[in-house]
């Protein structure tokens, strides 16, 4: 019994020790968006703040320029990262149902290439997408960037949703089609809401994807009305100077929302991906 406690102790010790060092850059991050910038360039002044202020985050959303409107930049990867999440849940989930209800030649190959795309890195398709996009109309537009990560979480949320679906026992619908119900009725009024935990898996996984990506932004949005928050940090800095107070501040504000996000759910994220992972 005393070797049992010890290594229960240890493991959870264990365990707050790496979340310190996983989470301490956040924690960094955020503590020193309050300090002002005589403390900031100064690392003697200590970890904490000595005269915590908030005007870092006040320069960050009352002071605008013709290329730096931080409010606009959030608002736009608010609209893009809903986009995506709206997108992702509805093609995943029609998509989702499609594999797990239906069987043809080749259906579980399907499933499995669907996360084989990812062992590719995203850097190489910047080419093909610019040149495509420039055809189609759709560079510096926030329609380009939602198909673009629709494209980039939709394939992982296909089979991770489908696996959900594959839990749902088909005598519900069954029954169902008995009664009378079409086959769009069953699956909007009945497998869907069954299938909860793994739209709002998608939703969470779309939103995260959307919400910080940059690469692809920084390479099809030129305007700086269209720009998204990650590419407005970039305003931030120069090749002399760099504003570290409102560039701490702008990343508080984009990790918020995730965390705002995330944490109610975790739960519901966590057991969505496991059990997803593990029906499949």
């Amino acid at each position: 019994m005393g070797t049992r406690i010890i290594r229960t102790i240890l493991v959870n010790i264990g365990i707050i020790m790496l979340l310190l060092i996983v989470l301490f850059p956040i924690i960094y991050i955020f503590i020193s968006s309050f300090k002002p910038l005589s403390e900031l360039i100064n690392a003697a002044t200590g970890f904490f703040p000595k005269q915590p202020t908030l005007s870092n985050y006040l320069t960050l959303l009352l002071v605008r320029t013709p290329v730096r409107n931080f409010p606009l930049f959030l608002l736009n990867s608010l609209k893009v990262s809903l986009g995506t999440v709206l997108l992702t849940v509805l093609i995943s989930s029609v998509a989702g149902y499609g594999l797990a209800r239906y069987r043809y030649p080749g259906g579980g190959i399907l499933i499995q290439s669907m996360l084989f795309i990812y062992v590719f890195p995203t850097v190489l398709l910047i080419i093909p997408i610019y040149r495509m996009f420039l055809n189609l109309k759709l560079l510096d537009t926030h329609l380009g960037l939602i198909i673009i990560y629709t494209a980039l979480a939709a394939p992982f949320c296909t089979w991770l949703i489908s696996s959900f679906f594959k839990t749902i026992p088909i005598e519900i619908e069954q029954a169902a089609s008995i009664d009378g119900a079409n086959k769009l009725t069953i699956f909007f009024r009945i497998t869907l809401p069954l299938a909860g935990a793994g739209l709002l898996t998608v939703g969470v996984y779309a939103f995260i994807i959307a919400w910080g990506e940059y690469m692809f932004a920084s390479i099809l949005l030129s305007s700086s009305s269209n720009r998204t928050a990650p590419l407005g940090l970039a305003t931030l800095t120069a090749e002399q100077y760099i504003e570290y107070g409102p560039l701490l501040a702008g990343s508080v504000l984009i990790i918020l929302p995730v965390i705002i996000l995330f944490f109610p759910v975790a739960r519901h994220f966590i057991k969505g991906v496991m059990g997803g992972a593990i029906k499949q």
